[in-house]
């Protein structure tokens, strides 16, 4: 099996004490398995002309496959070329691995050693700690961990006495607008592997007759999964990818976030069989479905990796721009209009704010409320925020806000405001100030050819010129 990622770098020394459990590598153990991710950030293709501001290992979402065999001493060294704190948890390592690769600045690399004595599908995300887990996670710092079993093979494979014929790494993940999507579980696309629809315009080859595994991931991190290929039934399953966990027969396998199943499965005629979540309209309409296409000679699709596709040299005709921190071009060209004398709310959530862009009368008392709730830390670890504006008519910043406090002001003076969490710096607001007379048919007339100079100018909204250069950056 080749690895997806895979180098030699130094060993590292760690100054720990580890108990005699598994998953902690005997004493001077020299690692055999050796793996690098980059954190980082940059923009990816989600689907046709979609493009996410995304965080990243290795410039894809999800990140490169880690794949390794039971008992093998596994070193993973995290190496932060981005901006912002970053880290990693290692769910396949029994060990606290927060005390490692945790919280890793910019600039800087970690490791962390563990014996992989449990075998399985495990998911690995971002970590910087505390607050920062959950919306690192949205962001899309996540991959795929297999170790695959050597002591215990899974039934199939002891029947047929061989190795499957096509193993398919399956990781079904979520993609947020908004922190306050994110917060309500309601996603803009759900999808297999990095792209909405990617095995329907790639649909993956096989003959009648082949024995297919899938090591299927449920990332999430909100959505509860169903998976299930329409015409088949599964033959074995293992819950957790423990070749110990068998169940027999089902149609379906349901996984919460961070949950996983190996599969596994003889195609039984020719025909696409179509995979799905049997979550029809809250996720397969929204990207997670793809086709498994199976004819007698078919160029067999040996291995299918869950790494998303590779960042593009150049991005052009971009239909639509995602960013979970920051204002879009579509939230340009449809801010939240506030009429006179209407409260004005703007909701701190999941390291954004909401509206992202708000248009507001002269002399308008804005309230920001704080609705994440850690408030312990700081820095990417803490759920505190505060208002610091960077550019306008007037530069004011507000307190150190926890959970359900807030700040007013009271905007008197016209024009385009653009502010930031002083802690998050990556979170990015606007407000259009206008006068009330200004108005049109009881609402306000917003010269939105201006309001989008004025963003670009502070590098808020990114497009078709400006995104070139960023997917050369991280290719």
């Amino acid at each position: 099996m080749a690895l997806a990622v895979a180098l030699t770098i130094a060993p590292t020394v760690h100054a720990i004490v580890y108990a005699d459990v598994p998953g902690n590598p005997p004493p001077g153990a020299e690692p055999n398995k050796r793996f690098l991710l980059i954190a980082q950030e940059n923009d990816v293709l989600i689907d046709d002309g979609v493009l996410l501001r995304a965080w990243t290992f290795n410039g894809t979402v999800p990140g490169p496959l880690i794949y390794v065999e039971e008992g093998d001493i596994v070193e993973i060294t995290i190496r932060n070329e981005g901006k912002y704190t970053h880290g990693a948890s290692i769910h396949a390592a029994n060990t606290q691995t927060s005390l490692f690769v945790g919280g890793i600045p910019p600039g800087e690399e970690r490791s962390i050693v563990f014996k992989a004595d449990f075998p399985g599908v495990y998911m690995y995300h971002c970590a910087p700690g505390g607050h920062g887990i959950l919306t690192h996670t949205m962001a899309g710092m996540y991959g795929m961990i297999v170790v695959e079993p050597m002591n215990t093979k899974y039934r199939l494979e002891q029947e047929l006495g061989r190795e499957p014929d096509i193993k398919v790494f399956l990781i079904q993940h979520e993609i947020y607008a908004t922190g306050d999507d994110f917060a309500k579980g309601v996603p803009a696309y759900v999808m297999f592997n990095g792209k909405a629809f990617r095995y329907l315009v790639e649909p993956i080859q096989a003959r009648p007759g082949d024995y297919v595994r899938f090591y299927f991931l449920n990332v999430g991190p909100n959505l509860v999964s169903s998976f299930h290929a329409v015409g088949g039934i599964w033959e074995y399953v293992y819950h957790g990818g423990n070749p110990h966990n068998v169940e027999r027969g089902l149609q379906t396998v349901t996984t919460g976030p961070t949950d996983s199943y190996v599969i596994e499965w003889r195609v039984p005629s020719e025909g696409n069989f179509l995979l799905v979540t049997h979550a029809f309209g809250t996720q397969t309409l929204k990207g997670a479905a793809g086709y498994l296409s199976s004819k007698v000679g078919n160029n067999v699709s040996r291995i299918i990796f869950p790494n998303g596709p590779a960042p593009p040299k150049t991005i052009t005709n971009v239909k639509r721009v995602i960013a979970p921190f920051e204002p879009t071009p579509e939230d340009v060209l449809s801010p939240k209009v506030y009429r006179q004398d209407e409260p004005i709310v703007i909701r701190i959530l999941g390291n954004s704010f909401y509206p992202k862009v708000a248009a507001v009368p002269t002399g308008s008392k804005v309230r920001w409320v704080n609705e994440d709730v850690l408030g312990v830390g700081a820095g990417e670890v803490t759920g505190q925020h505060n208002i610091a504006v960077v550019a306008g008519p007037e530069q004011f910043t507000s307190q150190l806000m926890k959970n359900a406090e807030s700040f007013i002001y009271t905007l008197s003076k016209e024009g385009n405001y653009s502010y930031i969490c002083g802690i998050h710096p990556y979170m990015k607001g606007s407000i259009i100030v206008y006068r009330p007379t200004a108005v049109a048919g009881g609402l306000p007339s917003i010269d939105l050819t201006a309001l989008l100079a004025f963003l670009l100018g502070i590098g808020v909204v990114v497009l078709v010129v400006s995104a070139g250069s960023r997917s050369r950056r991280g290719s």
